[in-house]
């Protein structure tokens, strides 16, 4: 059994847990490690249970943790090319780095990773798949678009976390700069609820047991309008067995079971 639980989803910061087998991941460390450590501690883990932190990109509200924690613990960082180098002046040297490029499959203890690009202002950002025994949950965030390549790799997943950032009426009359605006909802910026819903769409099969909504803006979304529009279309399609969740923005979503 795979078990994923979110520590914290937002534009204001973000970190994930895996756990599968004997095995423990996260995906990302954008929340203090003060939090990251209260929140681990709640999944009945620690830091150094995690086997490896697989990074998507260098933005602040998916790595700010990152040195205070690899202060006291070691950390094993799988990310790009340029992250390893952005990070590592900032790191403990007890860290260890892993580089990944876009189509790296790597094997964490008894779980396989595979990072595929995503269209986001950042270099290099990823998108990962997680593989444990016959399972597999996707995990995207911080896209602006989702290229035939993102549907191939998240096809067949059993769970989907899913980035649904804003509501396009709320970030319109967000009174944010219109450059601001043009950038969260361009090609290489964020997923709108609409988008996020259409993604499921595409992916959607009976097997699908579990939709996480993800990465939602505090200003220009609410769980209400993001987990209304993605319930509408799971009972379109008729997927009265997949539970829908909406991680939340400061405190931890439980585990949830990929069996």
């Amino acid at each position: 059994m795979m078990r994923l639980s979110v520590l914290a989803s937002s534009s204001r910061g973000n970190a994930s847990v895996i756990s599968a087998g004997g095995t423990t991941l996260m995906v990302d460390a954008g929340i203090s490690a003060l939090r990251i450590r209260k929140g681990l501690e709640e999944c009945g883990l620690c830091v150094p249970a995690v086997d490896g932190i697989f990074l998507t990109h260098e933005h602040h509200d998916h790595i700010c943790g990152l040195g205070v924690l690899s202060k006291k613990d070691k950390l094993r960082l799988y990310c790009s090319r340029y992250l390893v180098s952005d990070l590592r002046d900032g790191m403990a040297h007890s860290t260890a780095f892993t580089c990944l490029e876009h189509g790296s499959r790597v094997q964490v203890g008894d779980v396989a990773v595979t990072a595929f690009g995503v269209r986001h202002d950042a270099y290099e950002p990823f998108g990962y798949v997680f593989e444990y025994a016959g399972k597999k949950l996707g995990y995207l965030t911080d896209t602006g678009m989702v290229t035939p390549d993102i549907l191939r790799r998240l096809e067949g997943a059993d769970a989907l976390y899913v980035e649904s950032n804003y509501d396009p009426e709320l970030l319109e009359n967000s009174g944010r700069a219109p450059s601001l605006i043009d950038r969260i909802c361009g090609d290489w910026g964020h997923l709108s609820n609409g988008q996020a819903c259409e993604l499921v769409r595409q992916l959607a099969h009976p097997g699908l047991q579990h939709v996480v909504l993800g990465h939602l803006s505090p200003e220009c979304n609410t769980p209400r309008l993001a987990t209304t529009a993605m319930q509408a279309v799971l009972d379109e399609l008729g997927l009265a067995s997949c539970r829908l969740h909406c991680a939340p923005m400061a405190n931890r979503l439980p585990w949830i079971e990929i069996s």
